[in-house]
């Protein structure tokens, strides 16, 4: 059956991905005849806002670039999706010169 879905809610993503991705804690889904891997779909978590955030503003040296504020502020560019996330911007193409960010000191 091409189309079987075999849905683990005891297996995380955790086991597939690194401890910095959005999807460590997703189920995994198993489909098709060779059984290819995939994860339930992410939701957004809200991340509080801390007195310690810093600010910045985009520039074009870091336009669509959200991967290189990642890796200056934590040391891993692995955390571009929480900037983007924590600001509200769905697309890394709308991480614009001009923009005002604020990146969050708190991950959790």
């Amino acid at each position: 059956m091409a189309n079987a879905i075999d849905y683990d809610t005891r297996l995380k993503a955790s086991s597939y991905v690194t401890f910095t991705s959005r999807y460590k804690t997703s189920d995994v889904i198993f489909y098709g005849d060779d059984r290819k891997t995939t994860f339930t779909t992410y939701k957004r978590n809200e991340i509080p806002q801390s007195e310690t955030d810093t600010f910045l503003t985009v520039t074009k040296p870091i336009e669509y670039r959200p991967d290189l504020v990642s890796y200056r502020a934590y040391g891993t560019p692995d955390y571009w999706w929480k900037i983007l996330e924590f600001n509200q911007i769905a697309d890394v193409y709308d991480f614009k010169a001009g923009l005002n960010i604020r990146i969050p000191t708190n991950l959790v």
